[in-house]
């Protein structure tokens, strides 16, 4: 008798246990379901992306269509075409999203040296159609780190030699001198300039009698005046001396 309970006992303990594991398998695929952020229930379905260079993206890598995560990286292959090599990327995109014809498939990532993922953008005058499955799309490929690296090292190579070139200094000498000169001739200008404003300010000179003497101002009303009541002076011509 004890046997037996004992053995009953030792069985409803392993149920337990094994109902126990079965809770946190079920919580377990729950919580990675949600961190993907993947509907399971809802299913996917899959577009082939081409590309020249995928600039580290991975199996699993999220897809985002303007900015929210709608997918993952299925698989990436590796093909020669033309001799040249072509990376194929299958998205696994969630149904009910639509992708509209034109968008832009290109690698982005989180940060400067952040994770990989396929960036969708939509066009901006949509067409009303839409991306179906096991479409082949044309990617934007994004240029190496090498290369902006290299490019740039050499553009500071090439601007190194061009300042320390002889030829170069001293034209650039001669230009700053140059500056120097007009810089000085601007400066003169701006102080005669400015002595003739206290000229004028202080009434000297003709420009100065010219603003503020009264008194040319009276004699030109003057003679508008004696020439709206004798306008006949206008036409008159003084006779010349008579010739003997």
């Amino acid at each position: 008798m004890k046997k037996r309970a004992w053995d009953i006992r030792r069985y409803l303990v392993e149920i337990k246990l094994g109902i126990f594991f079965i809770i946190a398998l079920v919580l377990f695929f729950i919580t990675i379901m949600s961190i993907r952020e993947i509907s399971f229930f809802k299913g996917t379905y899959t577009v082939k992306v081409k590309f020249n260079f995928v600039e580290g993206l991975k199996t699993a890598s999220p897809v985002r269509f303007c900015g929210v995560d709608v997918g993952e990286i299925g698989k990436l292959e590796v093909r020669e075409e033309n001799k040249k090599p072509i990376v194929y990327v299958y998205a696994k995109i969630e149904r009910g999203i639509n992708i509209p014809l034109g968008s832009k498939f290109f690698i982005n990532s989180l940060s400067l040296f952040g994770e990989k993922y396929l960036e969708i953008m939509p066009p901006v005058f949509p067409s009303g159609k839409y991306i179906k499955e096991g479409m082949l799309i044309e990617g934007n490929s994004s240029i190496p780190l090498f290369d902006v690296v290299s490019s740039v090292n050499n553009a500071a190579i090439k601007l190194q030699s061009f300042v320390e070139d002889s030829n170069i200094k001293n034209s650039l000498k001669e230009t700053l001198s140059n500056i120097n000169k007009i810089t000085d001739n601007i400066i003169d200008i701006a102080a005669r300039f400015k002595n003739i404003l206290s000229a004028v300010e202080k009434e000297q000179g003709n420009i100065g009698k010219l603003l503020y003497d009264d008194s040319l101002y009276k004699k030109t009303e003057e003679l508008l005046d004696d020439l709206k009541k004798h306008p006949w002076k206008l036409l008159y011509k003084p006779r010349g001396k008579s010739r003997r």
